[in-house]
């Protein structure tokens, strides 16, 4: 069934002006939802920040938790690379265990990051989406949007006040949920991208080895194909791990131009987006009605 999103039309949005993104997860491949934009804003002069909040021990194909640990961070820093990010925080917290933090504890170091990093743009999971069945989601996207909003305030951790740093205020946000379950997620605008920017997302999350699909599912995939009678031209030829790494391809290019065609161009990303005026109830609104151009 398709997700509500897909059923509507969404605006186009701009890139907003602005220096810094920081891009907040809990896991270091959670980026594909966002991969799009990161490349069309480090490409149109922004620096970005990844900040991986779990360790991630659990999410691999090996038994040794401190393996995959390190590993999937190597391949985060190798990720995140492909799409323009030239540093990777990583938080360490144990992954399937955040229930277990407290809440101000992590909303606190993200506090401490934004007041550190003056970010123009945060983006992150939707901590308002329907529903998202991994405990870590939920954690993270809760904190993400409380310490968004306390990091304004010079009252809320004053410390970091002695420390240097000084209360920053977000002005743009952009969130995304996963849509394959619970009840969706509700966009409000669309951002377009090019061949290359869909090429660069694609590339970021085939550097995820520990995790990504590899060679037999292409192997099998031909297999099952001949004993029909079939194949893939573009597919003949290639060894069975570059025959996964084009199907990956095309399965992104497909995605974005599903999401493309709802607002009406070849290739996009859907988010839900807050910008500099959500705290002026109406004002939006306002200046949007009796603007003159």
């Amino acid at each position: 069934m398709k997700t509500l999103w897909l059923l509507a039309s969404l605006a186009l949005g701009e890139i907003p002006p602005g220096k810094v993104l920081l891009a907040i997860y809990p896991h270091h491949d959670d980026h594909n939802g966002h991969a799009g934009l990161i490349a069309r804003m480090t490409a149109a002069g922004y620096t970005g920040y990844y900040v991986r909040v779990s360790n991630d021990e659990k999410d691999g194909r090996g038994r040794q938790w401190a393996a995959n640990s390190m590993i999937n961070y190597q391949e985060t820093v190798a990720g995140t690379r492909e799409l323009g990010i030239g540093e990777v925080i990583s938080l360490d917290w144990r992954n399937d265990h955040m229930d277990s933090i407290p809440l101000q504890e992590l909303r606190a170091q993200l506090v401490l990051l934004i007041r550190r990093y003056k970010p123009d743009v945060v983006m992150g999971h939707d901590p308002w989406a329907h529903y998202d069945r991994n405990p870590d989601h939920r954690k993270v996207s809760r904190a993400v949007a409380d310490a968004v909003y306390l990091a304004a305030y010079s009252a809320a951790y004053p410390e970091h006040l002695q420390a240097g740093l000084q209360p920053h205020r977000v002005p743009y946000l952009y969130f995304k949920a996963r849509t394959e379950y619970g009840k969706g997620h509700e966009p409000n605008i669309a951002i377009e991208l090019n061949q290359e920017q869909v090429r660069r997302k694609a590339a970021a999350f085939w550097a995820h080895k520990n995790v990504r699909p590899d060679a037999p599912v292409a192997r099998s995939l031909r297999q099952r194909l001949e004993a029909q009678g079939l194949t893939i031209p573009e597919l003949g030829g290639l060894e069975d791990e570059e025959a996964a790494r084009r199907l990956h391809l095309w399965s992104v290019e497909r995605a974005a131009g599903e999401q493309g065609k709802q607002a009406g161009v070849k290739y996009a990303e859907p988010f839900y987006y807050l910008d500099e005026w959500r705290d002026v109830p109406g004002l939006r609104d306002y200046i949007a009605g009796n603007i003159r151009r």
